[in-house]
C-alpha cells in the first residue's frame, strides 16, 4: 500500500492520530498480524504496509501504525519484540513522514489488496469478541513480555471436575505461559450454564460456547435450542458447540446424535456464530449435515481433529478450520496428523490450537512442566505452547509464526 489518507480528516474534531514507524517487518507479514501483536483496536487504529513498485503483492519491509495519540506510548513498548523470527522496531515516524497527528474519520484496517471495514460486527461471534478484549487487557496486567507469543486456546473442559477449586491457578499458569484466551467448552446444558459462570468469574481470560455433545444427545429435547439460544445471545459465548458425532464410543444413538447435531447446526445458523464440532469416526455423516447447510454456515471448527487425511483435505477444501491438540504432539499417535501439516494438507492458514483440557496431555518433561501434576498428568490450558512448538517444527516455520497465525485466525 501506499500509505492511503483517503480514510483521514485532518480537519475532523474527533480524536487526534499519532502515526508509529514500524521497522524490519518480513515481507509477508499481515497487518492483522501486527494489530495483534501491538494489541490494538481494529476499530480506532489502521496498518498501512508499503509494497515494491511494479510488485504490489511484496511489501518493503517497514510500515506504519496511526492510531489515537494516547495509545501511542504504549504502543512504543513493542520495539524489540519478536515478529516471525525478526526483531520489530517501533518509534515515532519522523516529522517527513507525516507524524503530526491526524484526525479520525473512519475506522479500518489497511491490507496489501483492500481495506478492511470494522463498522459492523463480525458475523463470526469468536473473531469480534477477541479482538474486543484485545484492546482492554493489557500485556503487562497478564504479566506477559511483549515479546512473548501469545497464543489463544479454543477448546479447555475448565468446568470438568478435575479442575474443581483449581481454576484460578490453572489461569495463572495459563497466563504465565503466554495463553491469554481460553473458550471454555458447553458439552450440556448444564455444563453450558456452568460455563457461563465460570466466565462470569474471569471475564478478562475466558470466553464460552454452548451447546450439546454426541455423548448428551440422548438428552436433547425440542425446548434445548431455545436454552441455548438465550446463552448465545451472551457476547461472551462465542460458539455454538461442542456439537457433532461419535460413532466410536455411541453413548447415544446414531439417530439420536444426528437430530441433535442438525438442530444445533440450524441455531448456529441463525444467531450467525461459529460451530465447534466433534468429528470422531463420523466424518461422512457430519459433511453430509454440513452439506445441507451450505451458503448459510458461519465459520466451522473440527475441534480436536484426529481423523485422515483424505477428511482433512475435504474439511479444509469446505473452508472449515482444524483445531489441533497435544494429540499431535504424541510420538506414535500423533505421526499421521504431523504429516498432514508437513504436507499441508493441514495449512497454517486454516489452523487452530487447543489443549481439550483436561484431556489430550501432549507428551511432556520427565523433570516437570510448568507445575503440572505429573503423578495425574491432567491436561492445562499451559501446556498449548507444546502444541505451537510441534507445529513449528513439522512445519518449518518459527514458534513466533504459529502463534501469531494461530491466534489471528481466531479472528479470521
Amino acid at each position: 500500500i501506499t500509505s492511503p489518507t483517503s480514510s483521514l480528516d485532518t480537519s475532523s474534531s474527533m480524536s487526534l492520530l499519532q502515526r508509529i514507524f514500524l521497522g524490519n517487518l518480513p515481507w509477508a507479514v499481515t497487518a492483522e498480524e501486527i494489530i495483534c501483536l501491538l494489541q490494538v483496536d481494529p476499530k480506532t487504529a489502521r496498518v498501512d504496509l508499503p509494497t515494491e513498485p511494479g510488485n504490489p503483492s511484496r511489501k518493503r519491509g517497514f510500515g506504519f501504525l496511526i492510531l489515537p495519540l494516547e495509545q501511542a506510548e504504549r504502543v512504543l513498548t513493542f520495539n524489540g519484540a519478536e515478529i516471525r523470527g525478526r526483531t520489530l522496531k517501533v518509534a515515532l515516524a519522523k516529522q517527513s513522514d507525516k507524524s503530526k497527528p491526524e484526525r479520525w474519520q473512519k475506522h479500518s484496517i489497511s491490507t496489501s489488496s483492500h481495506t478492511v471495514m470494522h463498522t459492523q460486527p463480525h458475523t463470526a461471534g469468536i473473531p469480534a469478541q477477541v479482538l474486543d478484549r484485545l484492546e482492554a487487557i493489557r500485556l503487562k496486567k497478564d504479566g506477559v513480555s511483549p515479546s512473548q507469543p501469545l497464543l489463544v486456546d479454543i477448546g479447555a473442559n475448565l468446568t470438568n471436575f478435575r479442575f474443581k477449586g483449581q481454576v484460578k491457578e490453572v489461569l495463572e499458569r495459563a497466563t504465565a505461559a503466554g495463553v491469554s484466551r481460553i473458550l471454555v467448552t458447553g458439552t450440556s446444558i448444564e455444563e453450558s450454564r456452568a460455563a457461563c459462570k465460570l466466565v462470569d468469574s474471569y471475564p478478562d481470560v475466558l470466553f464460552a460456547t454452548a451447546g450439546v455433545h454426541p455423548h448428551n444427545a440422548k438428552h436433547w429435547k425440542a425446548e434445548c435450542s431455545d436454552i441455548l439460544e438465550g446463552l448465545l445471545a451472551r457476547p461472551d459465548v462465542v460458539a455454538v458447540g461442542e456439537t457433532g458425532m461419535d460413532l466410536n464410543r455411541m453413548l447415544s444413538t446414531e439417530q439420536e446424535q444426528k437430530d441433535a447435531f442438525c438442530a444445533q447446526v440450524e441455531l448456529a445458523c441463525k444467531v450467525g456464530k461459529p460451530l465447534f464440532i466433534h468429528d470422531r469416526e463420523a466424518h461422512t455423516h457430519i459433511t453430509e449435515c454440513l452439506d445441507l447447510f451450505k451458503g448459510r454456515l458461519p465459520p466451522v471448527v473440527i475441534h480436536c481433529f484426529t481423523g485422515t487425511s483424505a477428511e482433512a483435505k475435504r474439511y479444509v477444501q469446505d473452508g472449515y478450520y482444524i483445531g489441533l491438540t497435544g494429540f499431535v504432539c504424541k510420538d506414535e499417535r500423533g505421526v499421521a496428523v504431523r504429516q498432514m501439516l508437513k504436507d499441508r494438507v493441514i495449512p497454517l492458514s486454516r489452523l487452530l490450537l487447543e489443549t481439550d483440557a483436561p484431556f489430550m496431555t501432549p507428551p511432556l518433561p520427565s523433570g516437570g512442566y510448568k507445575g503440572l501434576n505429573m503423578r495425574t498428568r491432567t491436561n492445562e490450558p499451559c501446556t498449548l505452547p507444546l502444541v505451537a512448538q510441534t507445529v513449528a517444527n513439522v512445519c518449518g516455520v518459527s514458534v513466533e509464526e504459529v502463534c501469531s497465525v494461530t491466534t489471528a485466525n481466531v479472528g479470521a
